[in-house]
């Protein structure tokens, strides 16, 4: 079947496509008010090395990429599997991604929080921006580092407004809305083939049925002593007397 009919046979069934419509409408509107829009907060923190590592009167940021290890160590734990269980069972629904910047080659590390509504977003990434801090210290006080030897983070950037993130909702409501309209073009389309063939099936003679032959309206008639007889097959059921006309030259 060619798009042409496919088209023929959605109009001739168009009330099959409009409860279609109809339906995915409905679901759409159900799904737009389900699935609520997140808000998206993200911060920035940057690892400095200790007093001791850095010559007095240097700029210690010349002094940062020989740390680029203890960033990745520190990744790990903010982001372990017990710290997001906590924020599991505290913010439902809130997500955090913890990881080194990778377009820098220097400790830097980005936070984003994703949550249900922009107060939830705001506590989260204040939770881990100072859980960054509280990690790295504890860290190197287990490893009896001395104070002055000792890395420190700082904030780079902050976010002090969220980003309404609405792509989930959207995917959503517009997969709802459209999933029935187009079953319901591929149903009006079987639909109406079934429908066209049935009837051909029944405007077609049956195999059983006897055809008579019979014979219409003829001339006969000789010539040269020959005797000649035009006859005609008809499909009609009742005969008609055949007429010989004998023409004398």
């Amino acid at each position: 079947m060619n798009p042409y009919d496919v088209v023929r046979a959605i109009a001739r069934r168009w009330y099959i496509p409009l409860a279609g419509v109809v339906i995915g409408a409905v679901l759409a509107i159900v799904a737009w008010s389900v699935v609520q829009p997140t808000y998206e907060r993200s911060a920035s923190q940057l690892l400095l090395p200790g007093e001791s590592s850095v010559p007095d009167g240097d700029n210690p940021y010349l002094y940062i990429g020989g740390i680029g290890p203890a960033g990745d160590v520190l990744v790990r734990s903010i982001a372990s599997t017990n710290a997001l269980n906590d924020l599991e069972r505290e913010f439902p629904g809130a997500e955090v991604a913890v990881g080194r910047d990778p377009t820098t080659s220097a400790p830097v590390i980005n936070i984003t929080v994703t949550a249900r509504s922009d107060d939830e977003a705001a506590q989260v990434l204040d939770l881990f921006v100072k859980r960054t801090s509280t990690v790295l210290e504890d860290l190197q006080a287990q490893e009896r580092i001395p104070e002055p030897d000792r890395i420190t983070v700082i904030p780079i950037t902050v976010d002090s407004e969220s980003v309404l993130r609405q792509k989930e909702r959207m995917m959503v409501t517009v997969a709802a809305g459209a999933i029935p309209v187009v079953l319901s073009a591929f149903v009006a389309a079987l639909v109406d083939g079934l429908i066209v063939a049935r009837s051909r099936r029944r405007r077609s003679p049956d195999d059983s049925t006897d055809e008579t032959t019979v014979r219409g309206p003829a001339d006969s008639w000789s010539a040269d002593g020959l005797e000649f007889e035009d006859s005609v097959e008809t499909g009609y059921d009742t005969l008609e007397p055949v007429r010989s006309v004998r023409r004398d030259e």
